[in-house]
């Protein structure tokens, strides 16, 4: 299955829920209408060029970063497209489309580090904690109590003793999901990530030190992700999957 390139409109309706005050909604529009016509014409410089200017006023929204990721694909910039479909993810981790689209993006970036062996029921778990934003945990969080005061208010009204003993399996659901979803913010917040950026054939040189004096360590390609674990002076501290850690210049990662 190749690139799935639908375009997710909705962010239309973003852009006009959480517009900053300082723009008018008309422009944000506009800007938004432009990079969906100019993608659907095939021109991806214009779309990237739309659809960044949307999220430098600051606005958070999973379909423009999808489609914006789309169109760096489609213009065959890794390094935009994986960051794109990563912070997609980040705001809808269910969206398989996104999901799709980056591990296809993947296949092209040449540094592809293979992750240590973790046991199964680890990564279960993980999948359950990285599987919906804190929004949608809290909407989970929030309909299960709902649903367990209406059971056991009923209980007591028409004296069903198994809906009071079904609102209490319900409660301990609720604290088991509330636990799962604390670890997912704590998660999320402790977890600095990036992505390197670099040309085709120019690819990043990591440094024991923050100077291009020091020693070259490892060289890295358009699209690596990386854990940002340090910095200072414009320069960056990284760290790969499989323990390396250098130093590259700010401006050669974007932060997800």
């Amino acid at each position: 299955m190749g690139l799935v390139s639908t375009l997710c409109r909705p962010a239309l309706l973003a852009v006009a829920l959480w517009l900053p005050f300082s723009l008018p909604a008309q422009s944000l529009g506009r800007s938004y209408a432009s990079g969906m016509e100019a993608y659907e014409r095939g021109q991806w410089e214009l779309a990237i060029q739309e659809f960044e200017g949307i999220l430098k006023t600051g606005i958070q929204s999973q379909a423009i970063y999808y489609n914006l990721g789309n169109a760096y694909f489609r213009s065959a910039d890794i390094s935009g497209a994986v960051w794109a479909y990563e912070r997609a993810l980040r705001l809808d981790p269910g969206d398989r489309d996104a999901r799709h689209n980056l591990s296809l993006a993947r296949l092209r970036v040449k540094d592809r580090i293979a992750e240590p062996e973790v046991p199964t029921i680890i990564n279960l778990y993980r999948s359950l904690r990285g599987g919906q934003s804190p929004y949608q945990w809290a909407l989970s969080i929030s309909l299960l109590l709902a649903l367990a005061g209406a059971l056991s208010a009923s209980g007591k009204l028409l004296g069903w003793r198994r809906s009071g003993a079904l609102a209490n399996v319900l409660l301990l659901a609720v604290a088991l999901l509330a636990l799962v979803a604390a670890d997912s913010i704590q998660a999320s917040r402790q977890t600095r990530d990036g992505i390197i950026y670099a040309g085709p054939g120019d690819p990043v040189t990591a440094f024991s030190a923050p100077s291009v004096r020091a020693t070259a360590l490892f060289e890295l390609h358009a699209g690596a992700k990386v854990a940002i674990t340090g910095e200072g002076n414009d320069w960056l501290q990284i760290e790969l999957l499989d323990g390396r850690s250098g130093w590259i210049a700010l401006d050669q990662l974007r932060p997800l």
